[in-house]
């Protein structure tokens, strides 16, 4: 692509002149003339190479700069795109940098899902998908020197009935994040105060908008110094304890990238996260729900379950963990991007049947886990949490006392506990 840029100068005398101190660093390609003028049509990727540039006057007196310049690949920079649901309308932007326009959108390989269509002029992906489905596709772009790029995407389309996760005649927990107030958070089923959720160790509304889902989200960072807890202590609503017969545990979650905290240094992986459930010092909690890495075979992480009883402590309820249980393909059990996904926990006593749902597919089951009946009995004085694990205590408006590991970092959205199994049947 053709680069070009005047080089200016404040000199007390005329006649300025330009020259590069060692011409080599000079990227092919490019070229300074004597007036300050940058230009050519790179021939080589260069990144972050340093120059320095002397400026002359016509009394003697110079001056010098050093600049770095970085010469990228053009790219199609979207690595991913957000979830549509089967029956509503779709829009998204896909985008390329460091290309000469014109651009031209074209689909490469693979196939969009019906009803959606590639505007090849402005890359928007739109329309209104007919059913859930999961695609693979690759899109490319060319542009005005006729470079081509491309880039391989999944497009999913969820079922209709996760587009929003209501209250109904089943429900007994919902948190939406909604309302005027970031720092208190009703639950909406019961209303009962001790229900409530308050934020801890922030002084801030921390809720943000994100592509794929209406409203704002609370985002954390996953060191786990900020997050969300119960006002109220050993709520038995909150431990599932009022669904007697079976239960569905869900949220909407975003995972923030492979590094907590958009990669502060020093770089600390992301690689386990607490989604919600009643937690204390034990570090496995009451209950937990969870996305974990550990043991993936491709990087990516998949909703897992720790629950405890009175007297026992069924761990690792996960794909990578318990994989005889996977029931779905390798590459639809795991999150590696940073959309909104929505994961789920179904129960069943009479079965003893514990399964996993990503996106509305049942990705993981396991009947009767370790030979023991799943038994909701455990007596505590714990609070429910939200994005961090809690280690003991927390007081509305003081420190909040987390454990230093396995916060969640992104966003988390809805919130639903339902005395029913929804999905899969």
């Amino acid at each position: 692509i053709p680069y070009q840029v005047q080089l200016n100068a404040d000199a007390a005398g005329e006649g300025i002149t330009w020259k590069m101190m060692y011409p080599t660093s000079l990227p092919k390609g490019l070229i300074l003339d004597r007036s300050g003028l940058l230009h050519g049509i790179p021939e080589e990727l260069v990144e972050g190479r340093t120059m320095t540039i002397l400026a002359a006057d016509n009394t003697g007196k110079s001056d010098k700069h050093t600049f770095e310049l970085t010469i990228a690949h053009g790219e199609v920079v979207t690595e991913s795109i957000p979830s549509a649901f089967a029956g509503s309308r779709y829009h998204s932007q896909l985008k390329a940098e460091h290309l000469m326009p014109p651009l031209t959108w074209d689909l490469s390989a693979g196939r969009l899902p019906r009803g959606i269509s590639l505007n090849s002029d402005s890359g928007i992906l739109s329309g209104t998908p007919k059913k859930a489905a999961t695609h693979q596709c690759t899109v490319a772009v060319t542009d005005a020197n006729g470079t081509n790029v491309e880039r391989d995407l999944t497009f999913r389309v969820l079922p209709t009935q996760l587009l929003k996760l209501k209250a109904d005649a089943h429900t007994v927990v919902l948190y939406d994040w909604q309302g005027p107030s970031g720092r208190l958070i009703p639950e909406l089923i019961t209303g009962d105060e001790s229900a409530t959720l308050t934020y801890t160790n922030m002084g801030a509304d921390r809720r943000y908008h994100w592509t794929g889902r209406e409203g704002r989200f609370p985002q954390e960072t996953g060191h786990g110094e900020h997050g969300y807890v119960s006002l109220g202590y050993g709520n038995p609503v909150m431990d599932m304890k009022t669904c007697d017969k079976e239960w569905t545990v869900e949220a909407w979650i975003r995972r923030g990238g492979p590094y907590q905290a958009f990669a502060d240094i020093p770089l600390k992986k992301f690689d386990y996260g607490h989604i919600c459930g009643t937690y204390d010092k034990s570090e496995r909690g009451v209950w937990e729900l969870y996305l974990s890495e550990s043991d993936s075979p491709n990087g990516s992480m998949a909703p897992g379950v720790h629950f405890q009883s009175s007297d026992y402590t069924w761990k690792n309820l996960h794909p990578w963990k318990r994989p005889e249980g996977i029931t779905a393909k390798q590459s639809d059990v795991g999150i590696n991007d940073i959309e909104w996904h929505h994961v789920a926990w179904q129960y069943s006593f009479e079965e003893d049947l514990h399964q996993l749902f990503l996106d509305g597919k049942l990705i993981w089951q396991v009947t009767n886990p370790d030979g023991r009946n799943l038994v909701n009995d455990r007596s505590h004085n714990s609070q429910f949490s939200v994005f961090s694990r809690i280690g003991g205590a927390v007081k509305y408006g003081g420190d909040f006392n987390y454990l230093g590991f396995g916060n969640f970092f992104g966003q988390i959205g809805e919130i639903r506990i339902s005395s029913v199994r929804r999905y899969g049947k």
